[in-house]
């Protein structure tokens, strides 16, 4: 009888718990805040069966249309349209109207802000396939690559910051010291005003949409100068942000994108933002912060990297190799946290280099919109790559390194004018080869050996990029000293780019991959003005001015003398200098 009454107990509880998660997440399911949804078409050319005449050339320029910019598919040469490129004036009559619909935005609450996010994320969640496709087919990537790169990094900022964003830019107190105790001290941060982002291609959606989540939530508007090589895809993401805005009642002009050439970029920072994010490459990223001194813009440079790998010898390469082909090959290389050197402890490396070997090989191109099934490498977005990437490859074979896939364009036997670079894998490469020290940004994995833990560290910090890093090992101590030892701003031990959707932590490098950070409370903060405030604590206490230290001053000595030992008084580390500097404080005061 025991027995069975200990097991109704058992039973009877079990279906409180129950009962009670079931009404826990009914309640919150009732209390969840409601969005607005609202609808954007894709264009037509998103459609898979859509086809377009074909550009036998296909360039962004075309000199009978200087002004214009011309879209085009990368993995078809599907003429897209053109879009035309804003001239200065109309970059400032953009910034005049952010700056007119920020005023109202920064008194928003943090509520309406959140709102705003949330109606954006739902959207994201309902469309992921028209936003994949817009995106695969101004870039050339496969619609795994558009979902790995655009929609789950999107979500992530967006619930990061949604869930985050408030405490992060909540006001923030401060010890004021012993001097000051009578005092409240606390930093407020405010928002800047007008900012911008001057973003990369290789994700377009993603890298328009990071910034603005972050410009939102600190209660700045945005203008967003997106790459001339996505112009197309950029009109689409910008009605999807406009509606949202529109259907909460707040002013569209409060983030505006902006696509052109490189002087829509320069009018960018000139036009009176008072932050600059730029994503690019070293070359332009130096130009941007020229320009930006010049009108003491301050700027986040996140200037690409050239991303390790290093697998130890104990490295369980079951769960490695399939990481590290994603993070060679993702997104066709076209990644700035892309792995461009995998370094292999030498007892491991042929059984490495022969499992990569068979992998790459099974590796097959064209467009996911036009061919379907069975593509696994999309196009590159840029077509004037191929012949820097082919010297890139041929002098490191002419320097000792082996060419074992690839190593130059591909010629699609469907679509001819289609921009394709072979999956190639290159070994036996070191540390001085071009190759070693060069970002690629393409589908090109090149490995490297290393003779133990100190020799690996040595071979990845010869490169002057500095952005992220991954370690593989089972040594889960070794391989996070390891990453403390590596010169970079990010890693990840037996994984790789999976900070970045750890959204609270910032992202950004050093060296040459630029410095400053964006993502994360840094990120957020940094868009902010960080006013120091300092309030009465205390009623009807205020900050006296002793008679001795008072305008004018009777006796330099004796108040010097005062100070002196105030001084001590407050700061000395012993009681005994404390009680000596006391009886000073009360003879200075006689």
């Amino acid at each position: 009888m025991d027995g069975l009454t200990s097991e109704w107990t058992t039973v009877q509880w079990a279906t409180l718990a129950l009962g009670a998660l079931v009404s826990w997440l009914l309640l919150t399911w009732i209390s969840q805040p409601k969005t607005l949804k609202f609808k954007v078409e894709p264009p037509a050319a998103a459609d898979p069966s859509w086809k377009g005449p074909i550009l036998e050339n296909p360039n962004i320029r075309d000199p009978k249309h200087p002004n214009e910019i011309v879209c085009y598919d990368p993995s078809t040469a599907y003429h897209l349209g053109n879009v035309p490129s804003p001239t200065p004036d109309q970059v400032h009559d953009a910034y005049k109207r952010a700056e007119a619909a920020q005023k109202k935005w920064a008194k928003t609450s943090f509520e309406q802000r959140r709102a705003v996010l949330r109606s954006l994320l739902e959207f994201v969640l309902d469309n992921q396939e028209a936003i994949c496709r817009v995106d695969c087919r101004d870039t050339g990537k496969t619609m795994i690559d558009a979902s790995l790169g655009e929609v789950i990094t999107t979500c992530a900022k967006l619930r990061w910051t949604i869930d985050h964003g408030e405490r992060v830019l909540a006001q923030d107190y401060r010890d004021p010291g012993l001097m000051m105790m009578y005092k409240h001290a606390k930093v407020v941060y405010q928002p800047m005003g007008v900012v911008a982002a001057l973003v990369s291609w290789n994700y377009p959606f993603h890298n328009v949409l990071g910034p603005v989540i972050s410009a939102l939530m600190s209660g700045n508007a945005i203008l967003v100068k997106s790459s001339e090589y996505v112009a197309w895809s950029t009109q689409y993401y910008q009605e999807i942000v406009s509606k949202c805005l529109e259907v909460h009642g707040h002013d569209p002009a409060l983030v505006q994108f902006i696509t052109g050439f490189a002087d829509v970029g320069e009018a960018v920072v000139q036009c009176g933002v008072k932050h600059v994010t730029f994503i690019g490459s070293p070359g332009v990223g130096k130009l941007v912060q020229r320009n930006a001194t010049d009108y003491l813009v301050p700027c986040v440079l996140e200037l690409g990297g050239k991303d390790c790998a290093i697998l130890l010898k104990d490295t369980d390469l079951t769960q490695a190799i399939p990481v590290l082909m994603r993070g060679a090959f993702q997104n066709c290389g076209q990644n700035c946290i892309g792995i461009e050197r995998i370094v292999v402890a030498a007892e491991i490396y042929d059984k490495v280099v022969n499992e990569m070997e068979a992998r790459v090989n099974k590796l097959r191109q064209g467009s996911v919109l036009a061919d379907g099934e069975g593509v696994d490498c999309g196009a590159q977005t840029m077509g004037n790559q191929f012949e820097k990437l082919e010297a890139l490859v041929q002098d490191a074979v002419s320097r000792g390194a082996r060419l074992l896939k690839g190593g130059k364009r591909y010629q699609h036997p469907k679509h001819t004018h289609g921009q394709y670079f072979e999956p190639t894998l290159l070994v036996d490469v070191t540390p001085e080869m071009e190759i070693a020290n060069e970002e690629v940004f393409a589908p090109i994995m090149v490995i490297m050996k290393h003779t133990g833990p100190e020799d690996a560290v040595r071979v990845v910090n010869a490169c002057p990029y500095g952005l992220g890093a991954s370690v593989f090992s089972a040594d889960k101590a070794l391989a996070e000293r390891m990453c403390l030892d590596l010169r970079v701003g990010m890693a990840n031990v037996n994984d790789f780019a999976v900070n970045y959707l750890c959204q609270s932590l910032p992202f950004g490098g050093v060296g040459i991959s630029g410095y400053g950070r964006f993502a994360g409370p840094e990120g957020l903060r940094g868009l902010c003005v960080p006013k120091a405030v300092t309030i009465d604590r205390i009623p009807f206490v205020k900050t006296p001015i002793p008679p001795i230290l008072d305008y004018p001053i009777g006796s330099l000595v004796k108040s010097y003398t005062f100070l002196e030992n105030m001084i001590k008084t407050i700061y000395a580390p012993n009681y005994l200098t404390k009680i000596k500097s006391v009886v000073g404080l009360a003879k200075a005061s006689m």
